[in-house]
């Protein structure tokens, strides 16, 4: 099968909603090998490395495979009805909580770590995503992407691919609900916008200690509004106009 070109918008979330969707209505079946990374990168017109970065996610999730240098459709993906509930049910509000829990252990970590391990490079990417947040804070939509990227950047500095990987799933279920705060919530843009400059601070000047308290700090900030949110019922009505 052809594959059509995905926009440059969100690029990772985009491959990895776009395969999902063929796999969950079987036009990707199981056990069907799928192209190469270099192949399906030209297919979708994004850079190999994106692709490899999706496929890792879908691996993780159980939907796809590696075998012998190749990637297969696994077996479980039949089951889309149990699998998109499961995938689903991630994004309710009884689940955001759970999430937040895990971001509370690894992110604040993998901050620390990108302050002891991070090259000059890397520092410039987390700093260029930085500015892109910064220059998008008035497009919430366009802000949130910045701010994935952003957080990507840093556990990609960490040094530990591990991590990167576990985040990259975080942030693509994290989406809709990040989305719902700084909607809602327009006001945390500026404060999270601070807690980021200090953590890029923190990260460059090679304070690890005070990099993982800035961090902690942010992702309560962020529970603190999500929960004000569910409390209010806010979001409920929003995702019912959607």
């Amino acid at each position: 099968m052809k594959f059509a070109k995905i926009d440059r918008s969100s690029v990772t979330e985009q491959i990895i909603e776009y395969l999902k969707d063929q796999i969950f209505k079987q036009k990707l079946k199981p056990g069907q090998q799928l192209p190469s990374e270099e192949n399906l990168a030209l297919q979708l017109g994004v850079g190999r490395g994106t692709v490899r970065e999706a496929l890792r996610v879908l691996v993780y999730l159980g939907l796809i495979e590696r075998r012998n240098k190749s990637t297969y459709v696994t077996s479980i993906a039949s089951s889309n009805n149990l699998m998109e509930g499961f995938l689903d049910r991630i994004h309710k509000h009884r689940d955001v909580e759970k999430i937040i829990e895990v971001r509370r252990i690894i992110e604040p970590e993998a901050a620390a770590l990108a302050a002891e391990n991070a090259t000059a490079e890397e520092l410039e990417k987390i700093g260029w995503h930085l500015a892109k947040m910064e220059e998008t804070a008035d497009n919430y939509k366009e802000f949130i992407v910045h701010d994935e990227d952003y957080h990507r950047a840093i556990f990609s500095a960490c040094g530990n691919h591990i991590l990167l990987e576990i985040n990259s799933s975080i942030q693509h279920y994290m989406h809709q609900n990040q989305e719902l705060v700084v909607k809602l919530r327009p006001g945390i843009i500026p404060h999270s916008l601070d807690y980021h400059r200090k953590v890029f601070k923190g990260i460059k000047e090679g304070k690890a200690d005070e990099v993982r308290k800035i961090m902690r700090d942010h992702i309560d900030n962020i529970e603190n509004e999500m929960k004000q949110i569910i409390k209010s019922g806010a979001g409920l009505k929003v995702e019912e106009q959607e």
